[in-house]
């Protein structure tokens, strides 16, 4: 691609350990799992020196990232075998956090590759929550034509008693291992919370073991699949069910909750109403910041890059026109007054104007109990879904969803 139609804003904070905005943002993003033990600043600077040293290209970023998750499972190995496993478990973790930056942005057309990667970085994972003090449990969520979702369960405790239980999503370039992380699942265990995350179309999980299993816009069937696995499970309580979608599970986890009854509250972090419009303008926005100055839609790899993986690969279609006209059918106007469950609404101010009055809309046209939260820059957490601060997002969530239910 010669130059990229679009450049969505992200964030006022930046590190500054790229040119590109979106690359000095996956940057923030793999520093930030820091907080849960995924990622050290010493090891996270020095890949990013080590990229910048072998001129930034796309091959310098997946190698370096590639080799420090494998030198960090290596470590993980001989910790393990030494007995020392609170050592290995966070070994585990950021070596699953290192190859999910690598696997980012891979070149899916080289598909053997692109999908080793992947399950490498799965089985790291999985390595750790196997350490975890708090039981977690693989599992497969019956779909649709014999295909499950695969996902996890997070259980707060040992004892099978019924408890408040969230389902979280993530958007379209997110694992379901990493909202893990995104999502502050360790907030929400310390709260006595079971979570469970699950790969719905278009995500990771599912789209590298079912390539035809593409991102739909009637999130309510894979969710309500969701919904009844997590129904069937003695531990979750019926009537304290809610559900959290972050970033394009902004737009998954309301359309979800219009057309089910079931979930009892809901969050929607980074809501978007329209995701046509949302592209359309921030685009305008793009184009008015390289005039003033700014950087705008300047070309560069990363975005080519996330728009076939993240545009293209995970919507099912083969050009970005296509993609655009899907974006059409993403949209909750006139859904909103069919959600009944208490909503919190969750907007950071350094998304950009669109993306921020959009928040606002979603939350104006509500006519359930709701409350809207503005994740600010003061508050640290003015990047993308309060990334750049997630303790502090996932504890409004986690202490939110409490009081509701407590109510």
């Amino acid at each position: 691609m010669s130059s990229n139609p679009l450049q969505l804003k992200a964030s006022y904070s930046r590190l500054n350990l790229a040119e590109s905005e979106l690359l000095d943002f996956q940057y923030l993003r793999t520093l930030s799992y820091e907080v849960y033990g995924a990622a050290s600043a010493g090891e996270v600077l020095r890949v990013a020196y080590d990229i910048a040293l072998k001129g930034a290209t796309r091959l310098a970023y997946i190698q370096a990232w590639a080799e420090q998750g494998r030198h960090n499972a290596e470590k993980a190995k001989v910790a393990l075998a030494k007995g020392q496993r609170q050592t290995a478990r966070t070994s585990f973790l950021r070596a699953y956090n290192y190859l999910r930056a690598a696997e980012f942005f891979f070149d899916r057309h080289d598909k053997d590759n692109f999908d080793a990667i992947y399950f490498e970085s799965v089985a790291a994972f999985d390595q750790a929550i196997a350490l975890f003090e708090t039981p977690v449990e693989k599992i497969d969520i019956p779909f649709e034509n014999g295909i499950c979702m695969p996902g996890y369960f997070f259980k707060a405790a040992k004892d099978g008693q019924p408890r408040t239980t969230v389902i979280v999503s993530g958007g379209g370039d997110g694992h379901g291992e990493e909202v893990y992380f995104l999502g502050g699942v360790p907030e929400a265990l310390a709260r006595g919370l079971n979570i469970l995350l699950f790969h719905a179309p278009g995500q990771r999980g599912l789209l590298h073991r079912h390539p035809e299993q593409a991102m739909r816009a009637d999130a309510e069937v894979p969710f309500g699949a969701a919904i009844d696995y997590a129904l069937s499970r003695p531990d979750v309580d019926h009537e304290r069910l809610a559900l959290y979608g972050l970033s394009f599970g902004g737009y998954l986890a309301p359309r979800a909750a219009a057309h089910d009854t079931r979930i009892k509250a809901l969050i929607a972090n980074a809501p978007i109403r329209n995701f046509y419009d949302l592209l359309s303008r921030q685009s305008q926005e793009a184009r008015e910041r390289e005039g003033t100055g700014g950087k705008g839609a300047v070309s560069d790899w990363a975005w080519d890059a996330m728009i076939d993986n993240y545009m293209l690969w995970n919507n099912g279609v083969r050009t970005f026109p296509e993609f655009v006209e899907k974006t059409r059918t993403y949209t909750l106007e006139g859904l909103e007054h069919k959600i009944t469950c208490p909503t919190l609404v969750l907007s950071a101010e350094g998304e950009g104007p669109e993306a921020v009055a959009q928040a606002e809309q979603f939350y104006k046209r509500l006519h359930c109990p709701r409350r809207f939260y503005r994740l600010s820059i003061t508050d640290g957490a003015d990047s993308h879904c309060g990334l750049n601060n997630i303790a502090f997002t996932s504890a409004l969530v986690y202490d939110w969803v409490i009081e509701v239910f407590a109510r």
